[in-house]
């Protein structure tokens, strides 16, 4: 079982993993944290380091910093426990800020609509929102081995085109012309000056939020997804979570099939909040009990939350008040299952899961159907599943 983050053998540890090439330069990482009292450095394996405060105070400063970019290097940090395992893929996630241009000219959508947009491109995980001089900035999580996405398209909820909200990173070393994030452009071997970005490009005081030009998208290459059924005697569970920028309503749905694609139960429900991540997190827990109420033995789940399901398999904590209990109840249901595997998929394979968490926004209470009960599933759910037992292919654009 895990200790509390709030006992004192916990609170003044955080392990770092060093992105890049070369070593780590501690005078570099205390001149960011400027801490009053001592930090031990202690050298681990494989370029991961284990920071030791004395001061509690410090502790919380240097965590609340998030990642730490030194030229060409990165200092991704995570809070220590006694079970972490020192685990890359855990490591791979940094907290970013990004700055948000133009947010105040759009007519058609609102600020909440486009950071919920942005909460969904990443995740959903929205860390905190800063609103300084009438600029918005969001603190994301991103995975910092994969180039950067520069602009997220913003429905308008009128059936318009929506709005094209362009994304620009308070990172030093990120190349504008590849989106990478361990060099400069005027570095980067693709040399093509894609953007026009010149030598005077201003930075404006928000760290290093470039004011200007913006890269264009990285390739991407055109992949086809569909819903998968599962293996024979397993049952697949998809969910997800939603959150309605302008009426600020957070739905969770989900639904069981069996290896042949069969329907067996399905719920929809209101969630009380704004954090799309502590909605896809909520559907996780109510579609992990559903399965067990239904008898499930051997359970398959799937979601478009890749940090909602690396929670789960426990590949990073999960670290919001909000998200905390319920995740701790999700792994808490995993244990009555005698086989159970988690994976990440496409929001393309995911489709039924979202109608039902978009009808979960409009439902006042908790709404479940089940096969063995009349009517059945709801009308508007069936053609998704006929999509998905005829395995629909879906054009996906993949970085």
């Amino acid at each position: 079982m895990a200790i509390d983050f709030k006992e004192k053998e916990l609170n003044t540890n955080l392990i770092g993993k060093l992105l890049g090439s070369g070593f780590l330069n501690p005078n570099l990482i205390m001149r960011t944290w400027k801490p009053v009292k001592g930090v031990r450095v202690t050298v681990l394996e494989n370029n991961f380091y284990l920071f030791s405060f004395d001061s509690a105070k410090d502790f919380m400063k240097a965590w609340s910093k998030g990642a730490v970019f030194m030229g060409k290097q990165c200092l991704v940090i995570r809070r220590w426990h006694p079970e972490i395992e020192l685990d890359d893929r855990d490591m791979n996630y940094a907290q970013v800020w990004i700055r948000l241009p133009g947010i105040s000219h759009h007519d058609l959508v609102s600020p909440e609509m486009i950071v919920s947009a942005i909460a969904s491109e990443f995740g959903g995980q929205i860390i905190a929102v800063d609103i300084t001089g009438g600029e918005i900035h969001v603190c994301v999580e991103l995975d910092v081995n994969e180039p950067v996405v520069t602009e997220v398209m913003v429905e308008d909820g009128m059936g318009g085109s929506g709005v094209c909200q362009s994304l620009q990173y308070e990172i030093d070393t990120l190349c504008f012309n590849c989106g990478r994030m361990d060099h400069r452009k005027e570095e980067c071997v693709d040399s093509d000056d894609r953007n026009g970005a010149g030598e005077d490009d201003e930075f404006g005081p928000h760290n290093m939020a470039p004011m200007k030009h913006a890269r264009e998208p990285p390739f991407a290459s055109l992949r086809y997804v569909s819903w998968r059924r599962p293996s024979s005697g397993w049952v697949k569970l998809n969910f997800d979570g939603a959150v309605k920028g302008r009426s600020q309503r957070g739905g969770a749905g989900g639904l069981l099939r069996d290896s042949e694609g069969e329907f067996k139960a399905a719920f929809a429900a209101p969630v009380s909040t704004t954090r799309p991540l502590f909605s896809e997190i909520y559907a996780l827990r109510e579609g992990l009990q559903l399965a067990v109420d239904s008898g499930v033995e051997y359970l398959w789940i799937e979601g478009d939350s890749k940090i909602a399901i690396e929670m789960l398999n426990g590949w990073r904590e999960a670290e919001g008040d909000e998200e905390k209990p319920v995740m701790g109840d999700c792994r808490n249901l995993m244990k009555r299952f005698k086989g159970v595997t988690a994976r990440h998929v496409f929001r393309e394979a995911n489709q039924s899961a979202d109608h039902l968490a978009n009808l979960g926004v409009e439902e006042c209470v908790h709404q479940e159907w089940r096969s063995s009960r009349s009517p059945g599933p709801p009308p508007s759910l069936l053609s998704f599943i006929w999509r998905d037992i005829a395995a629909f292919l879906v054009p996906r654009l993949v970085l």
